[in-house]
Parts: structure tokens; C-alpha cells; sequence
């Protein structure tokens, strides 16, 4: 068959680009960069994407065969050197580079993503995206750097199917399940250490085709608690924190060496009205309800006014989004005299309205995992009861609510969708949609939909996904509320955020080699006693900081919205999702905690106070940050407060590693920890 050149078939899609992957790292080199996250899955495998956890740590670790730029939006590429389209577009092939290789050495091939291919493909293998290889017909290795994909049809995400993350086929036969907890990778970054529920030590890969990434080590750290997450952060522990709540971010807000990052999310959320209810079904009425919940006060008062109104099924971050639809305003007034229009009066003053002698008497659930959906609730039944409309408000927790959901027992719920790179709104929004609890009915919608899943043009795809928002707008089968922006905080010392604060673009940041410090959260008083060389102090400081504190893993959080989610991806049955998701992974009993035992010093040894410091009289206190390995020695020594007279910072130094520890134990076994030694120096 004859094949036309990538340049024309880009061109005439209109969105992919061909250009080699360029981009050279910028910034120094060196440092560690220590990141906060409650969001990190238990098991790392492009094969096992998690249900609930963010799949961005892959990005650090594996390499997609092409990936979108986020400055242009165009497909570039990454494993895949470059690729072709037949003459019919139901073919691609790709040429994989030959520059790549696998932590262990081995080189990336082609086979690698034939058998990534075949193992998502294998229904024991479950994996949770299988629904998007749907229109994949064949997949041919043509040589080792060469393989071919064939689909069933042209469509406009035809290369977003086809984008494999490859695993090392010589590897994973040989670990099977084992692979997702002793991954081996290709990305610019390998796992030195994996601590399960307290951390994940990310070092430099040497091997890395683009050549060193900034950072000599990405520090993961895994929380169960934001309030812990935070007040490390706060006292200087932790560079980034991610996805933290809006709140939380108002009181960063007023240090001055913190920089906060808003940018629009990617998640709407809503109340999803029964359309078979007798009043509901009335799209007048439903417009009401919505012109009665004051969506700005729950943005202000959940959200912290960090995020937008929400105008429809698609989010203003979505390529697909239409920014020219007309809000319905909040006005109660205007609610209540549209309402005696439509024959609502309280006939029986029990300040309920009532239609037919019936009570607008609805029952609106969500889930009470997630505490912002339980303050909608709140919000949403203090509006509505102001136009007479009774609302019973019922918290579930995430299996009970999804059967309630599929059974259809509710007046309205109080969830969230999240809209990708890829829209496909198939399954809420066509009238027969596995996800459509509504009962929303609409066969124009229906072909808008088949329309814009199948156009190439992205250009002519936007105009059909403007339309398909505009519609479901106007008929209101949700009430549409927010769109809570995805909030993220660094200290200015880390570089190259700009543009995309999240853990898949950690191998960009850089800090500045002066500027590599945090500051402790429990330091020793700045007049603590000076000892002499050798000697035990009175009040000898203990080891400081302990960043591994558990073995357990952190529990988490079920979005009944992610559970149905991954089974449509999987094609699996509700239930079935429900079971493998909340029931398999539930533990018979209550974990036992870890025994930690702390770094204790057995040798301390006092610096001199340098002949260089007296000339300027010199004192103050300064903190080394060591790193204590499992044998008791010191493995590394960084500066952590100083008061800024480099020969005392040189004698902290060389002090602190002479310091011997019996090591911290976890469990009766050996492990490294920090510890943070305070040293005073005076000229008396």
C-alpha cells in the first residue's frame, strides 16, 4: 500500500507535528527535589493504571511512543522517532529510536510494545484502559525498530489509541505480577528506594537518550493526612505539594517564599436530576432549580473562589469547550415566580411547595467519602428550600451510592465527571450511555456525539463539541456547578514550574545551587551549649526528622466517579469493578503498625570554632541535614540554616560527618533516615 509522508498526513489532520524531540534541559544540575502528595498509587506499571490514584509517576519512569506538548498542543514525539499513515489512515507505523534503553541496559524494541500491547489485550492481565485499544484490528513487529498498527476505522484519536507505554517484555516475563512492585523503566528517572506508605526515592537514569535531567534525586513523599503534608511544607520539609485544597493554599498565601499555582481542572461538578420524576422531567423546572442554587457562594465557600462556574459537560481546560454560552444566573426571585407559571403554590402553608397537592419533596444523595460534595449537599438544600422546595440530603458511602446510582433510587446526586485529552462522552450523555442515571434523552445529542468521536479536524470537531455543550446546557438534565481548579504550591526556589506544576514534569524543575536548603521543623534553640570535641552534650540532640515513618500504606481515597470510570475503560460490570476496587482490596483486619526506632548518635563529634570566623566575631547556629545509612555511618551532609559565615558552615560540615548512629530500625531491620544536627558557634 502505498503510504503518504507524516508532513501531509499531519497537515491534514491538523493537530500532529513530526519534529524530533528536542528539548534539552535547562537549569543546574545537582540537588534534591523533596515533593509532597496524598495522590500515589500502590503499584507502578503502565499495566495496572490506578482506579484512584494519579498515573503521572509513569511519566518519570516509562516513555509514551509520542506525547502532547502542553505549550502547543501538538503530538510529539518521544519512543517513537517518527511514524507514517497509509493512504487510508487505518495504518500506522512507527520508528521506534535506537538510542533507548532499559534500566538494566537492554535495548528498548519493538517487541517491548508488541507484548505491552498483548498483555493489555490478555483479559487476565484486567487492565483498566483496555476499552480505548477497542478499534486496534492488528498490531505486526516489521523489524526490530519497526511496528505497524492497523485499525478497524479512521478516527480522531486514532493516535491517542495507538499510544503504548511499552514495559520490558525480558523483564516482566520473568517478574509476572512482581513487575508493578519492582518496576524496571526507561524514563529519565529510576526508583532508588520504594518505602510503601511513607515514600518513593527517584535517582538520575544514567542511560537516559535526552542526557541528565536536572535533579540528582526526586524525593516522593506519601501522605494519608493534608494537615501533615502541610505543616512539612510549611516548616520547610517538603519543596512541592500537590493537589492540596484551596483553603490550605489561602494560607500559604502570605509567605512570601511560596508561590501558589492555580490552573483550570479538568473535573466538573454536578447534581444529576432523575428525569423520570414528575416534576423533574420538565426542563423548565429543572432550569429553576438551577436558577435557585447559588453556584458562586459554593465556589467562594468550598472552593475558595479557586475555580470557574461550571457551564456544561465540557471544562474550559477541554480543546472541545465553548466559553460563549450564556450562564443561567442565580435569581431567586425570577425561581420562584417561573415556578407559580407552572402551577407550584403552597397549598397547604407547610412552606413546601406543592403541584397536584403532591410536595416538591426531593431526595438528593452523594457520597460522604469526599467532605467538599457534603457541603454542596448543604449548600444545595439551604437554596432550594428558599423557593419551597424540600430537599432530604443523604450521604452514602461509595458502594452504597453507586448502587443508588444504578438503581436508580434518588431524586438528584452530587458528583463529578472528569473530561481528558480524549472526548468521548459516549457513555453519560447518548441516550442509551452505561452512565446516563438520568435518563437524559436527546437524539440530536445522540449524533452530535457519533459526529464528533469520528471527525479528524479538530477544527470542525470543536464546532460539533460547542453545539453538543450548548444543547445539554439548555435542557439542564444536570445542574451544573463548578470546576474546582487544580491547586498546587512550591517554594521559589524551585525552577522551571512555570508553565506545568504536577509530578509528571518533575524531570524539568531545577534548584539553584545556593538556594538548595530547607528549613527544619524542630531545630535545637539558637543558645544551646557548645561541647567540646569528642564529648556528650547534657542535652544531646536527638535525630531530628525521620522521613520514612510506616511500612503501610496510606488508604485510598474511593471516588465512586474513578470506580465507574474504570469500568468503562475495562469493559468490566459495575459490580464486578465494585468488588475487585473496594471489597478484594478491603483488609481482613486492621493493619499493624510498623516499630519504628529513631537514629541514635553514639559519636558526636563538636566543630572548632574557625580562626576565620573570629576576625568578624562571627556566631549563630547552623543545621546539617546528614543522612544516616542503614550501617550507622554518615552517607551524605548538607546544609540546612545557616547564619551565612561559610568557615563555620565548612566546620558543621565536616563535624557532622564524622558523627556515628546506631541506625533507625524499622520492623528490627536497618534503613536510612535524615537527622538534622544543630551546631552553636560563638567566639567566647
Amino acid at each position: 500500500m502505498r503510504c503518504l509522508s507524516l508532513v501531509l498526513i499531519l497537515f491534514l489532520l491538523g493537530l500532529f507535528s513530526c519534529g524530533q524531540e528536542d528539548d534539552q534541559f535547562m537549569g543546574e544540575t545537582g540537588g534534591r527535589l523533596v515533593l509532597g502528595t496524598m495522590d500515589l498509587p500502590t503499584r507502578i506499571s503502565p499495566l495496572e493504571p490506578s482506579v484512584f490514584s494519579s498515573s503521572e509517576i509513569l511519566d518519570l519512569l516509562f516513555l509514551h511512543l509520542h506525547r502532547v506538548d502542553k505549550q502547543t498542543g501538538k503530538m510529539r514525539p518521544v519512543l517513537a522517532e517518527s511514524w507514517e499513515f497509509s493512504e487510508d489512515l487505518k495504518t500506522i507505523t512507527y520508528y521506534l529510536r535506537r538510542d533507548v534503553k532499559w534500566w538494566d541496559g537492554e535495548p528498548v524494541t519493538a517487541d517491548d510494545v508488541l507484548y505491552t500491547y498483548q498483555k493489555m489485550k490478555d483479559p487476565e492481565t484486567n487492565y483498566a484502559n483496555v476499552n480505548s485499544l477497542r478499534f486496534i484490528r492488528d498490531v505486526a513487529v516489521l523489524d526490530p525498530y519497526t511496528i505497524r498498527f492497523s485499525f478497524e476505522k479512521v478516527y480522531a484519536d486514532i493516535l491517542t489509541d495507538s499510544d503504548i507505554v511499552p514495559v520490558p517484555k525480558h523483564v516482566h516475563e520473568d517478574k509476572g505480577a512482581r513487575f508493578s512492585e519492582e518496576p524496571v523503566g526507561n524514563g529519565p528517572y529510576r526508583i532508588e528506594n520504594w518505602v510503601r506508605g511513607s515514600g518513593l526515592f527517584l535517582t538520575t537514569n544514567d542511560q537516559y537518550y535526552r542526557g541528565r535531567p536536572p535533579l540528582d534525586e526526586i524525593q516522593i513523599m506519601h501522605y494519608a493526612n493534608i494537615d501533615e503534608m502541610l505543616n512539612d511544607f510549611t516548616d520547610g520539609a517538603l519543596d512541592v505539594v500537590l493537589n492540596i485544597a484551596p483553603r490550605a493554599a489561602q494560607e500559604l498565601r502570605d509567605n512570601e517564599n511560596v508561590t501558589i499555582f492555580s490552573q483550570p481542572g479538568n473535573s466538573y461538578l454536578y447534581i444529576g436530576w432523575n428525569l423520570t420524576h414528575p416534576f423533574l422531567e420538565d426542563k423548565e423546572v429543572r432550569t429553576v432549580m438551577s436558577m435557585a442554587i447559588n453556584e458562586q457562594r459554593i465556589l467562594d465557600d468550598v472552593f475558595a473562589g479557586m475555580g470557574e462556574i461550571c457551564l456544561g459537560p465540557l471544562p474550559s481546560s477541554s480543546w472541545g469547550y465553548n466559553g460563549q454560552i450564556q450562564r443561567i444566573e442565580y435569581n431567586v426571585e425570577n425561581a420562584r415566580t417561573i415556578l407559580q407559571e407552572r402551577g407550584f403554590t403552597d397549598f397547604n402553608r407547610n412552606r413546601i411547595i406543592d403541584k397536584d397537592r403532591k410536595d416538591f419533596t426531593i431526595r438528593v444523595i452523594t457520597n460522604s467519602e469526599n467532605p467538599d460534595r457534603v457541603a454542596i449537599l448543604q449548600h444545595v438544600t439551604e437554596d432550594l428550600q428558599q423557593i419551597g422546595v424540600r430537599v432530604i440530603p443523604q450521604t452514602l458511602d461509595a458502594a452504597a451510592f453507586i448502587n443508588a446510582l444504578v438503581d436508580k433510587r434518588f431524586d438528584g446526586y452530587i458528583m463529578g465527571w472528569r473530561v481528558g485529552e480524549k472526548i468521548d462522552p459516549s457513555v453519560f450523555w447518548n441516550s442509551q450511555g452505561r452512565y446516563n442515571f438520568v435518563s437524559y434523552a436527546n437524539e440530536f445529542v445522540d449524533s452530535l456525539i457519533d459526529v464528533g468521536v469520528s471527525m479528524l479536524d479538530r477544527k470542525e470537531a470543536r464546532k460539533i463539541w460547542n453545539e453538543f455543550q450548548e444543547v445539554i446546557y439548555e435542557d439542564q438534565p444536570y445542574t451544573f456547578l463548578v470546576v474546582p481548579d487544580k491547586v498546587t504550591a512550591t517554594y521559589k526556589r524551585v525552577k522551571g514550574v512555570e508553565h506545568d506544576v504536577r509530578l509528571a514534569s518533575a524531570s524539568v524543575y531545577w534548584i539553584p545551587e545556593a538556594e538548595r536548603r530547607v528549613s527544619v521543623a524542630a531545630a535545637m534553640p539558637e543558645n544551646a551549649p557548645l561541647q567540646e570535641s569528642g564529648s556528650e552534650p547534657e542535652n544531646a540532640p536527638a535525630a531530628v526528622e525521620s522521613e520514612i515513618t510506616s511500612s503501610e500504606e496510606p488508604p485510598e481515597v474511593i471516588a465512586p466517579e474513578r470506580i465507574l470510570e474504570a469500568a468503562a475503560q475495562s469493559d468490566k460490570t459495575i459490580s464486578d469493578t465494585l468488588t475487585t476496587t473496594i471489597v478484594a482490596t478491603a483488609p481482613p483486619a486492621p493493619p499493624k503498625p510498623s516499630v519504628i526506632t529513631r537514629a541514635e548518635p553514639t559519636r558526636r563529634i563538636e566543630p572548632q570554632y574557625p580562626a576565620a570566623a573570629a576576625e568578624f566575631g562571627a556566631s549563630g547556629t547552623i543545621v546539617v541535614r546528614v543522612l544516616v545509612s542503614g550501617d550507622g555511618g554518615v552517607k551524605e551532609a548538607q546544609i540546612l540554616k545557616t547564619f551565612g559565615n561559610p568557615a563555620c558552615e565548612r566546620a558543621a560540615l565536616d563535624a557532622a560527618r564524622q558523627w556515628q548512629f546506631n541506625p533507625a530500625t524499622k520492623n528490627g531491620v536497618p534503613f536510612e533516615q535524615m537527622v538534622s544536627i544543630p551546631f552553636t558557634f560563638s567566639p567566647e
